[in-house]
């Protein structure tokens, strides 16, 4: 999203700059794959001090008002409260949808499993309360499993739940018997649900087996339809947030092709051409985007 060109700070209004000064390149490495940004950075100048009537009329598009030497909540129509919340949403997405791909990248989840119901569940607590209870049993014959969860409403408004995972093994020694491991996950997701009935689903078509980056961007993409029907709480779920921090480094001056390929040659020099897949996006607020990942 653009950045505002203009911005108001304790009565006075400041001009962005029509050029960058400088660009942060921002390196994620996750595992064995890589993002990267070129992002601008903009300087700001002093315009003039604002009028009174101007700061109201701008505080009122922000939903403020100032009475009696202090700014009050301004009353907001039906329509205004019902776009705010829609740009809440919309960066909500953006930011769910940036922490599950980064997510299943950095924890080098590369299977599919789908968590359903028999019966048409429509309260989201339940197969929260549900996913928490499951994993907590695999664990206890899966130690450290890893995995990034979205929650995703059908049509009939029924609940289930699409899993990123470590590649399971073909048998796990549970109660002192060798079992089958797509046997052992359904077991352990009826028992849990009970006469709710239901099914772990596990994907073995090649789609299903494909680098994490690709099960990132599959499971990534109904991170907006669960925030559309989500009334509270997160719309994905994970063995831990954690990700690494990313490396920063800055490139003086406003060229944007200068900072791209300061970028690429960075890249390249811990990265070696051919033994990556890459892909790059041009952002519409000014910056540049780079993926890097195994073959």
């Amino acid at each position: 999203m653009r950045e505002a060109s203009f911005r108001t700070i304790d009565g006075v209004l400041y001009r962005r700059h029509s050029t960058p000064y400088a660009y942060d390149l921002r390196v994620h490495q996750l595992g064995p794959h890589v993002e990267a940004m070129a992002m601008p950075r903009y300087g700001w100048e002093e315009v003039a001090a604002v009028a009174p009537s101007a700061l109201n009329d701008a505080a009122m598009a922000e939903g403020n008002i100032w009475v009696e030497g202090c700014w009050e909540p301004l009353q907001q129509t039906e329509q205004q409260l019902l776009d705010k919340a829609a740009a809440n949403r919309e960066r909500s997405t953006r930011r769910a949808r940036t922490m599950v791909r980064r997510l299943c990248k950095a924890k080098a989840l590369d299977t599919m499993l789908t968590l359903t119901y028999r019966e048409n569940v429509t309260d989201r607590a339940v197969i929260a309360r549900h996913l928490d209870l499951v994993i907590k049993r695999i664990r206890r014959v899966i130690p450290g499993f890893q995995y990034v969860a979205v929650f995703e409403r059908q049509k009939r408004g029924a609940w289930h739940a699409h899993l990123a995972v470590e590649r399971v093994q073909s048998h796990y020694l549970h109660r002192g018997t060798l079992v089958r491991s797509y046997d052992l996950l359904r077991a352990i997701w009826r028992g849990v649900v009970g006469d709710l009935g239901g099914n772990v689903d596990v994907s073995r078509s090649k789609a299903a087996r494909r680098s994490s980056a690709r099960i990132a961007a599959y499971l990534s993409k109904y991170i907006g339809k669960g925030l559309q029907s989500v009334e509270g709480g997160d719309s994905y779920s994970a063995s831990g947030r954690a990700l690494p921090r990313p490396t920063v480094f800055r490139v003086p001056g406003g060229d944007y092709k200068a900072a791209c390929a300061e970028l690429q040659s960075l890249l390249t020099a811990f990265f070696p051409p051919g033994r990556f897949e890459f892909h790059e996006a041009h952002l519409d607020g000014g910056g540049y985007y780079v993926a890097l990942s195994p073959p």
